[in-house]
């Protein structure tokens, strides 16, 4: 961990400065500290690491913005990037992770930041303190393949039964190169599916239990990078009743089953 009282004494006596000369002060907590994605990777993938103090705020160009900068150390285990030593609210940069796993550190000099901001309240300039700043590690993990099980709720869309679509999991968590391998009725019914991607919309009837694989089967390959899935069934659901006036009974929940390895 950095050495933080000297600057923790610096911060504190900007900040006194600021109040005196008649700003208002806000306070706004941060939980975590930086941002890595993706946080699972495929081989040969681009990662960004970045943090953002500023959020939705702007130090303006008539303030000396610098002396209210941070010191902010980012470091990476096993070393996949130079450590990298920045002065400023806020940084992003790219790397290449290799191997099962990456940790990225953001190690902050202070507890608290003060940043003037271009809010005035009146006359009065508006600075806002982000506080319990703690230094923080990211791990990040090599994508070997999973399958995810996607819920879709029942619903009633004004007086017709439906099921809600379900996203297939994707950026930022999973890298952009993760590709839908194959999707599975796994309901005891007959089921409608559709999925869109950029290259087109493709639509389906699976049997229960019945799979379909991008590329083959007649499904086009390119609907491997579609991130929502659309399900219907083909027997109504009995128990279902969508009614404005005598209250609304849902269908019961559908499920699919994706499997998605990096492509």
């Amino acid at each position: 961990m950095t050495i933080r009282t000297s600057t923790a004494a610096l911060s504190l006596l900007l900040l006194s400065a600021a109040l005196i000369g008649g700003c208002r002060l806000e306070r706004s907590a941060l939980n975590g500290m930086g941002q890595v994605t993706p946080m699972q990777y495929c081989p040969g993938d681009t990662a960004t690491a970045s943090y953002d103090l500023l959020r939705e705020e702007t130090c303006p160009a008539d303030v000396d913005c610098a002396m209210h900068f941070p010191t902010m150390n980012i470091t990476s285990a096993p070393e996949v990037f130079p450590p990298r030593t920045v002065r400023a609210f806020a940084d992003s940069f790219t790397f290449s992770p290799t191997g099962d796993s990456v940790a990225v550190t953001f190690d902050i000099d202070r507890d608290a930041v003060t940043i003037p901001t271009a809010r005035f309240d009146g006359s009065t300039r508006i600075f806002v303190q982000r506080t319990n700043l703690r230094d923080h590690t990211h791990t990040m993990t090599r994508y070997t393949g999973s399958d995810h099980e996607l819920l879709h709720d029942g619903m009633c869309a004004g007086s017709t039964p439906v099921n809600a679509p379900a996203e297939i999991p994707g950026p930022p968590q999973l890298s952009p190169s993760v590709r839908l391998v194959e999707l599975c009725n796994i309901n005891g019914v007959p089921v409608s599916v559709e999925m869109s991607s950029t290259s087109g919309s493709f639509s389906a009837t699976l049997t229960p239990g019945q799979c379909l694989a991008p590329g083959a089967g007649g499904v086009p390959a390119g609907i491997d990078s579609a991130r929502v899935v659309n399900v219907r069934s083909l027997i109504p659901d009995p128990a279902a009743h969508c009614s404005a006036l005598d209250g609304a009974i849902p269908p019961a929940a559908l499920r699919t089953r994706v499997r998605l390895a990096c492509r």
